[in-house]
Formats: structure tokens, C-alpha cells, sequence
């Protein structure tokens, strides 16, 4: 089948789209109308060894998408190999979902996901409609109404199709800031419709029609100027089975919602956080209870039956160069005592990032993950004398613990050369007892340890690397050791178009002292890119594996090439190609601002030339008005166009006036006067300054909390999809590595290593949310009572200051603030959670 058959195989297919588009309204119309982009790769391996692998396999492979007016994306995708032939194209509007904003408002349109709190309405998605009201002030609002699960009949013929009733569901969350609280209440409601199916439902299933109602009660409030509180009450009351007509008995909870009967059962959870900034650092308390079986029709899964006690500490020390970080925690389940099994955990975890000098940094971390299982079997029960008789008949405890020691070491850096040095030191021991003592093959030690130099020459684009790598396991039986060295060279040719690297390795495994097996293996890599769009690349590696039962040799090479193209338009530009290249270097426009009596025309050049001379011509009394006019200027120099030019070259004028204007000397007799009335202009300006100082601070505050709390489901998704390869991974779990499994273990601790970031990279986006929550108030000087946000405000004061003496809007001042402080966070988050070594997960 050649690729042209593919592709009309492609078009003319069946298949799914699923659609979601944010968009601004005021965007619509500026987009082109079709867009195609995608790309097309083809490889060819070669293979030579003893494996079972076909000798030479080649594929080919392509993805085409079309974007209609920047709205509607279409994917298609196809694959072709030696073996089989897959492809994928959409069914236009399957699946769709809008997210059009404007100004505080967002709208969510078709098949959507909002969350209004964990224990109501957490990321269940509907069809229907909902709406995000984000208005400047004290009063925010979320609702939403839709179906949340679709009728589906009973067909015993297909029993794997599992039925379902119709549900709908609506709710809202409202917040209110007020003074000193924040006050938040949420409201979800989901109920089956029973006549949506026709078809009896066979009782063994367990599907019957529901109703639920859940409530949740959120504040935030401060202690003693400081002590930062949350708290989260959530009621939730489902109805099994609304079928039934006898009555039940409401009660002060979210019952009082729906119409119980003889099924409906309730449950509560509570969460309460305590947060104190202390020195550089913050002390933080925090419990969670969740009753057994708590869930409610607005989420998929529910974490229930546990109850949580966490205590966690950071700290920065010796003029910011150690940062320390502790977390403590201790979870139990079988809250109910209907279990016949109880756990108990405990966690322990200990951070030090210290920054000894420039050249030298250092990272410590250490964990200790505690688990105790008490069971009682059946006999307990039934020989029991009193109900107080529960004698446990199996302790089973497990601990794990985790040490790992990281050094940096930045020998040089200038143009020329870079010399730096690293090593790793991790320890990972495993502990399984039961009725106190350690069982068969329960016991584990591991210990890893690397070492390497790195050296650059970047005038001449290469890198060298030498290291040196070992793993030590102790087991119940057995000792084993892998260790060996590896020297690899990374080069640049052709303006870096062409990237070239080289490595060879090699390590000897030994287990209780006897040589395993010896491995020798040399890799070259190569890849060329070609005016942006065109990527060859050339990969081999020759492997040699010697036994005391003989060696084997293997190699593999690949070659690849592929192709991308992107906003390929649909209709070529009617403009001809001379056209183009006439049009491509436009003239200066000519441009005309007058302000009061002065008027100025010609190109900006001129114009700028002109309030050059302006500004030199008046003289002032006081320098300071001088210099800050002489400010608005030089940012009218430095506009980005013309319309940007003509409006600061405005507000230029505006302050000129002003200024030249107090500058006139006062009639004699009018002195008194002219002096009363600039004082009372000082004041009223100072008194505007300052609200637009709080205006523009709050703002900021609100933004970035509204873009990480936008951005944090696409790095919940990330890191549960790398975790999920991991876990997933046939070396996940595998203590005992065998010589031949080096390879795989390899590119298992590459997977490790992926999902580490993936999860540090979270863990500072939850602790950058969680930190800008505990910024509370209405004022420029509650604000400042959070530590890290006097820090930063206090580093951007004087900014915020000339930027309001300037005359520049609110929306440049927030977005300038939005992106220092978003910058000011990352790296404090950076330093709270920095990157775990690969062998810690």
C-alpha cells in the first residue's frame, strides 16, 4: 500500500474528535480562516544479534491538523510499518467544548469540567453550560448546570456494557471577602431520572437511580496578625435508591435538599490547615477527616475512610544559603471499626539545600515511610466474650526509607572554558515484619553512588564527560555490585546545525564475589537539522556481552528522517511575490499629536527630535520634576509602534503641562492662594496614588492566582502520566537486577527521572498556590504581613511608584507585576522542592 492510499484512507475514515478551545471573543475574525500544520517521520532499523528481533524493520508515520479560525482543531493521524498499518481521523463535534472569555467573565460551553471543592463538585464532566464571574472586589461567583452521565439500556447481550440512568446535576460556589475572613460556600445537586430507561435493570447489578445533594463551608482568617487558618466543613447525603416511596427522616445536613427514604445515608469530612510565617520560613498544622464511604455524584473517585495529621516547617538560614524543609505525617483508615484490618502510616521527610559559595552547592534529603497493618481473622469475632475482646493475630509493619546527598561543584566558567563536578550518593532500605520479626526475603539494602567531570570548550561547541557509576545491593542471601566507567563527547559542527556525540561504556557484575558477566558497549549519535523543517538522524550501538558461559554481540543502528510544516495556509496570499518583497520594508509613517497649545507633526524620528528640544528648552526648580519628565520620555522612546509612541508621547505632554504650569511664578497677591492650592493638589494626588498602588496590587495578587489555578490541571495530567509509565514499566518493583535487564533498568531510572520532574514541578506550582492563598486582606499593609510578598513588594515599590507618577494604566502596571512576581515565586518554590535524584521514587 503506498503513502498516497494511505492518506485517502485517511481523509474518507471514520473516527473520534475530542474538541476544547479557549478563546477570547474580542479574538474572533483576526485568525486565518483554515491553518494545516503536522509533520511525517520514517525510520529504518537495523539490527544484527541473538535476540528474537526481525533483522530490519522500517515506519512510517504522520499527524496533519487543521485549525479552523483559530476555534476548531481536526487530527489526523497514520502509521505504517512492515507489520500492520494504523491510522485515526475525527467525526467533526463528537465531543466539544468552548471556553469563551471576556474581561472577569468565562463561560464553559458543551462538554466541560469545573471544580467547586474536593468534596462536592471535583472535576466531573458535563454537558451543558457554565460560567466563572472574577469581577475586581470582594464578591466571586461559579455556577454551572448540565447532564453529567448520559441513559444507557440494559442489553444482555452485551454484558460487558454497563447501564445507566440519565443524570443531571447543577451547583455553585460563591466567595466573600470580607475584612479580615474570607468566607466560601459551595453547592452541588445530582439526581437520576428514573424513566430514562425502559428497561429493567437485573437486580444482582447494583444499579439503581440516585440522588444526592452536597455542601461545603470554606473560611480563611488570620490569627494574631500572622497565624493564617482554612477550614473546609463538606455535608453530602445520597439517596441509593429513589425508587422507594417510604420517607425517611431529614436532618440538619444536606438532606434537607432532597427527599430521603429508607436508603439515604450521610457523611461528613473535615479539613483545617494552620499556616504561621516565622523568620524566613513558615510552621504549618494540618488534619483531615473523611468518613468511610464519603463520596457524592460530582466526582469520579473520592479518597474516604482516612483520618490525617500532617506537620511541615521551612526554613531559610545564614543569610539565605541553607534552606531547610520538614514534613511529618501520620494517616489511619477503618475509622468505623468495621474493618478487620486497620493501617497506619507514618512519613517522615527532611530536605537541606545548602549554597555553601558560588561554586559549590549541596542538596540532603531523607525519608521514612512507616506503614502498620493490625488484622483480626474471623475467629476473633466469633470467639469473642465481651466487645471490648479484640485481640490482633497479625502485626505486620513495613518501612522504607530513602537517603540521598547531592554535590555541585563549578570548578570554572568564563568564555572559554567550563569545568564543573558532580556526584550522587543515594541509600534505599526496605524492611517487611511481621509479629516483630523481619520475614524471609524481607529485607533489602541498595546503594548507588556516581560520580562525574564535565568539561566545555564553547568556542569550539564540545562538551567532554567522564563518570564513574555503581550500584551495591544487600539482600537476605545475597550480595551483588555493578560498577564501571563511561567516557562520552558531545560536538557541534555547521553553525550547530549538525549535533554529534559519542560514548563508551563499560561494568562488571558481581554477585557474593563471583563475576557475572562483563559489558562493553560504544554508542554514536548523530542529527542534522535542515532550514528548520528537515531532521536526519543516525543512531547505532554495538554491544558486547561476555559470560562465563560464553559472549554475545549485538548491534543496532537507526536511521530517521522527518518533516514538519506549520499555518500552511489553505489559499495562497493573492499578493504577488515582487509585492512582497516591495511591501517588506515600509516607510515611516507620518503622525500628528497635539495636546492643549502644542502640536507636533512628521514622522516619529521628527517628532521625538522635537520633544527632545522641548524638554531642554524649559527650566525647572526642582530637578525631580525634571528627571521624572525626562522618565515619560525615555519611555516614549523606547515605544514598540506608533500608536504605542503617540500615547506615551501624551502622557508626556499631560505632565509637561502640569509641570510648566507650576513652574509660572504666582501673582503677589495671589500667594497665599496659589500656595493653599497646591498643597491640596499634593494631597489629592498623593491620596489617588495610593489607590491606584492598592488597586494595582490587588490585581496582581488575583491574576496570577486565577493563571496557576488554570494551569494546575495540565500539571496534575502530566505528572499522573508519568507516574503511570513507571508504574508500568516491567522493571517497576524489581530489587534483584540481572545483568541482561541493564539496559531496560536503564531506560526505567530515564522514566524515574521524567516523572521526578514532572512531580517537582507540581509540587512548586501547589506550593506557589498555596503560599499566594495565605496573602489576605484589603490593603497595601495586610499584605505585607506575609513575609515572602513584603519581600517582593518591597523590591518593586519603587517601580510601582514611578510607573504611577508616569501616569502608565492599571493593566501595564498588573501585567509588569504579574510576570515579576510569577518570577519572584518560582524561585522560592525552586528552592522548597527541588529535584529528587531517579532512585528516590
Amino acid at each position: 500500500m503506498n503513502l498516497q492510499r494511505i492518506i485517502i484512507i485517511l481523509l474518507l475514515s471514520k473516527s473520534v474528535l475530542v474538541f476544547s478551545q479557549n478563546f477570547a471573543i474580542d479574538q474572533i475574525g483576526k485568525n486565518k480562516l483554515i491553518n494545516l500544520s503536522g509533520g511525517v517521520t520514517a525510520s529504518s532499523i537495523f539490527y544484527a544479534g541473538d535476540a528474537a528481533r526481525e533483522p530490519f524493520s522500517y515506519f512510517l508515520n504522520g499527524n496533519i491538523n487543521v485549525n479552523i479560525a483559530g476555534l476548531y482543531s481536526l487530527p489526523f493521524s497514520f502509521s505504517y510499518t512492515n507489520q500492520k498499518l494504523g491510522f485515526g481521523n475525527p467525526v467533526l463535534m463528537n465531543r466539544l467544548s468552548i471556553h469563551p472569555s471576556y474581561k472577569w467573565i468565562t463561560a464553559h460551553i458543551g462538554d466541560a469540567s469545573m471544580s467547586f471543592s474536593p468534596f462536592t463538585l471535583s472535576g466531573h464532566q458535563f454537558t451543558g453550560f457554565g460560567v466563572d464571574l472574577t469581577p475586581q472586589g470582594k464578591f466571586k461567583i461559579s455556577a454551572m448546570y448540565g447532564r453529567l452521565v448520559r441513559s444507557n439500556e440494559y442489553n444482555s447481550n452485551l454484558p460487558d456494557l454497563v447501564p445507566a440512568y440519565k443524570r443531571y446535576g447543577y451547583g455553585f460556589k460563591t466567595q466573600y471577602t470580607l475584612e479580615k475572613v474570607t468566607l466560601g460556600v459551595s453547592f452541588f445537586k445530582a439526581k437520576d431520572e428514573i424513566n430514562s430507561i425502559t428497561t429493567p435493570i437485573p437486580f444482582e447489578l447494583g444499579i439503581s437511580p440516585k440522588d444526592n445533594t452536597s455542601i461545603s463551608f470554606e473560611t480563611t482568617f488570620k490569627l494574631f496578625k500572622k497565624l493564617q487558618v482554612q477550614t473546609d466543613f463538606a455535608t453530602s447525603s445520597i439517596t441509593e435508591d429513589t425508587r422507594l416511596t417510604d420517607s425517611g427522616a431529614r436532618k440538619f445536613n444536606a438532606s434537607l435538599f432532597l427527599k430521603p427514604n429508607s436508603t439515604t445515608t450521610h457523611y461528613n469530612a473535615y479539613k483545617a490547615q494552620l499556616v504561621y510565617p516565622t523568620g524566613k520560613g513558615t510552621l504549618g498544622l494540618g488534619y483531615e477527616r473523611v468518613d468511610p464511604n464519603y463520596r457524592t455524584l460530582g466526582g469520579y473517585f473520592f479518597n474516604n475512610d482516612l483520618e490525617n495529621i500532617t506537620v511541615n516547617a521551612t526554613q531559610t538560614v545564614f543569610k539565605d544559603k541553607i534552606n531547610l524543609s520538614m514534613n511529618l505525617g501520620m494517616q489511619k483508615d477503618n475509622l468505623d471499626k468495621k474493618k478487620q484490618s486497620q493501617m497506619t502510616r507514618l512519613v517522615t521527610a527532611i530536605t537541606a539545600d545548602v549554597k555553601v559559595n558560588q561554586k559549590l552547592n549541596l542538596n540532603a534529603n531523607y525519608s521514612n515511610f512507616q506503614s502498620y497493618t493490625n488484622s483480626r481473622n474471623q475467629f476473633d469475632y466469633i470467639n469473642q466474650t465481651s466487645n471490648f475482646d479484640f485481640i490482633d493475630t497479625l502485626n505486620f509493619r513495613q518501612v522504607n526509607q530513602n537517603a540521598a546527598l547531592t554535590i555541585n561543584y563549578l570548578l570554572k566558567n568564563d568564555k572559554k572554558l567550563k569545568q564543573a563536578f558532580n556526584a550522587n550518593f543515594s541509600m534505599q532500605d526496605a524492611l517487611n515484619q511481621q509479629q516483630g520479626k523481619t520475614i524471609a526475603g524481607g529485607a533489602s539494602t541498595y546503594y548507588n553512588a556516581a560520580i562525574a567531570f564535565n568539561m566545555g570548550l564553547p568556542e569550539k561547541n564540545l562538551n567532554l564527560t567522564a563518570s564513574l557509576n555503581s550500584t551495591m545491593g544487600k539482600l537476605d542471601t545475597a550480595k551483588n555490585l555493578i560498577l564501571g566507567p563511561t567516557l562520552a563527547a558531545n560536538k557541534l559542527f555547521f553553525d550547530k546545525k549538525l549535533n554529534t556525540s559519542a560514548a563508551i561504556s563499560y561494568n562488571t557484575s558481581r554477585n557474593n564475589g563471583i563475576k557475572q558477566n562483563d559489558v562493553f558497549n560504544f554508542r554514536v549519535n548523530g542529527t542534522y537539522v535542515y532550514k528548520e523543517k528537515h531532521n536526519f538522524s543516525l543512531n547505532a550501538i554495538s554491544l558486547f556481552n561476555s559470560t562465563a558461559s560464553g559472549s554475545k554481540q549485538d548491534f543496532t543502528a537507526t536511521l530517521s528522517y522527518s518533516y514538519s510544516f506549520d499555518k500552511i495556509k489553505l489559499k495562497p496570499a493573492k499578493k504577488s511575490e515582487a509585492k512582497e518583497k516591495n511591501d517588506s520594508i515600509p516607510s515611516e509613517p507620518k503622525l500628528k499629536i497635539k495636546y492643549k497649545s502644542y502640536a507636533f507633526e512628521g514622522t516619529q524620528t521628527a517628532i521625538t527630535q522635537q520633544l527632545d528640544s522641548l524638554q531642554n528648552a524649559e527650566k525647572f526648580d526642582d530637578t525631580t520634576d525634571f528627571n521624572a519628565l525626562q522618565a515619560a520620555l525615555d519611555l516614549a522612546k523606547k515605544a514598540n509602534n506608533t500608536k504605542d509612541f503617540k500615547n506615551k508621547a501624551l502622557d508626556y505632554l499631560e505632565q509637561y503641562d502640569l509641570f510648566a504650569q507650576k513652574n509660572k511664578p504666582a501673582a503677589p497677591t495671589q500667594a497665599s492662594e496659589v500656595k493653599k492650592t497646591r498643597t491640596k493638589n499634593k494631597t489629592k494626588n498623593t491620596a489617588n496614588d495610593e489607590a491606584k498602588a492598592t488597586q494595582v496590587t490587588e490585581g496582581t495578587i488575583i491574576t496570577l492566582r486565577k493563571y496557576l489555578a488554570n494551569v494546575a490541571p495540565s500539571y496534575i495530567e502530566a505528572d499522573r502520566l508519568a507516574t503511570q509509565y513507571v508504574k508500568s514499566h516491567k522493571m517497576h518493583g524489581e530489587t534483584n537486577i540481572k545483568p541482561e535487564q541493564q539496559p531496560s533498568y536503564k531506560g526505567y531510572l530515564r522514566l524515574v527521572e521524567r516523572s521526578n520532574r514532572r512531580a517537582q514541578k507540581l509540587a512548586q506550582l501547589q506550593w506557589m498556590q498555596e503560599e499566594i492563598n495565605t496573602i489576605k486582606g484589603e490593603t497595601i499593609e495586610e499584605w505585607t504581613t506575609n513575609t515572602n510578598f513584603n519581600a517582593f513588594y518591597q523590591s518593586e515599590k519603587a517601580t510601582i511608584d514611578q510607573f504611577i507618577a508616569n501616569k502608565k494604566s492599571s493593566l501595564f502596571i498588573v501585567n509588569h507585576l504579574e510576570k515579576k512576581m510569577l518570577a519572584f515565586y518560582q524561585a522560592l518554590a525552586e528552592k522548597q522542592h527541588p529535584l529528587l535524584p531517579t532512585e528516590t521514587k
